[in-house]
């Protein structure tokens, strides 16, 4: 899958998720399947996957980095904890976006 393939499946997956793809999305010029928006003064990152096997991704800011920093097993389970799947989770994590915590 190329890098213009796994964005394109993320913009699908976020237009599912917020009912349209933010125009302030963003994406990394070194890290060429992460993705940076802002969703009702939240920051947000989406990761695009880099094969068929993989999902997009959506977490907050602050969630993705302590995932950054975490050693391997950790950091895959933060991913799983702490990766935004829909409305509901939307919220919540925009909700603790603005108080400043993490989901862990």
């Amino acid at each position: 899958m190329t890098d213009d393939e796994g964005q394109r499946r993320a913009k699908v997956f976020l237009k599912q998720l917020l009912g349209t793809t933010p125009e302030d999305l963003c994406w990394d010029e070194t890290h060429h399947l992460q993705g940076h928006m802002c969703v009702d003064g939240s920051d947000l990152v989406v990761i695009a996957p880099r094969d068929e096997r993989h999902e997009p991704v959506v977490l907050t800011a602050q969630d993705w980095d302590e995932i950054r920093h975490a050693p391997g097993e950790k950091a895959a389970d933060l991913v799983r904890r702490c990766a935004i799947r829909d409305h509901v989770e939307l919220d919540a994590a925009v909700v603790r976006s603005h108080r400043g915590a993490t989901s862990n």
